[in-house]
């Protein structure tokens, strides 16, 4: 006969809130995904298609409620803007080969890399700045997981899309 631990501890893992929060934002980062790739002709719009209709199915509007759904835009955001980078990364490895195969100087992961570190020290500057500028109200906090959100998907975007040269 098995133990009940031997039967409760997979139920406990399976309902732990974790294990459901890795499968919303997986199925998160899939909508994003198809939405990029369905509006190639202005990705941007699909920016706060996740954190809209999570905030308008808050029972009662409140600010902790709605930073809570910037923020899980937001996580599904980075993991497309990791991926899209590791992707970025190896197209400009690939670059760098031909290039040195070529007699040419091989810098463009090392630059990408470069461009990345800036852009995060970039986002993170520019929303304290406006976290700051709100400093008086409890909305500096929505104004920072919104500003987080919004810059973390448009370097997502931009690192999706190719920029080599034809």
């Amino acid at each position: 006969m098995k133990s009940l631990a031997s039967i409760l501890v997979p139920i406990c893992l399976l309902a732990h809130p974790a294990a459901a929060a890795d499968k919303n934002l997986a199925s998160d980062k899939a909508s994003l995904e198809a939405c990029v790739t369905k509006s190639q002709d202005d990705p941007k719009r699909c920016i706060e298609t996740i954190a809209t209709p999570c905030s308008e199915a808050l029972p009662a509007e409140n600010e902790e409620g709605v930073n809570g759904c910037y923020d899980r835009e937001s996580a599904a955001w980075d993991l497309l803007l990791n991926a899209n980078y590791k992707t970025a990364v190896k197209d400009a490895e690939t670059y760098d080969a031909d290039a040195k195969e070529n007699g040419g100087d091989p810098e463009a992961a090392a630059n990408l890399k470069k461009a990345q570190r800036a852009w995060i020290a970039f986002r993170d500057a520019e929303c304290d700045r406006l976290y700051a500028r709100s400093m008086d109200g409890t909305i500096r906090f929505t104004v920072y997981a919104a500003c987080q959100n919004r810059m973390t998907a448009e370097r997502a975007i931009e690192l999706g899309q190719s920029d080599a040269p034809e």
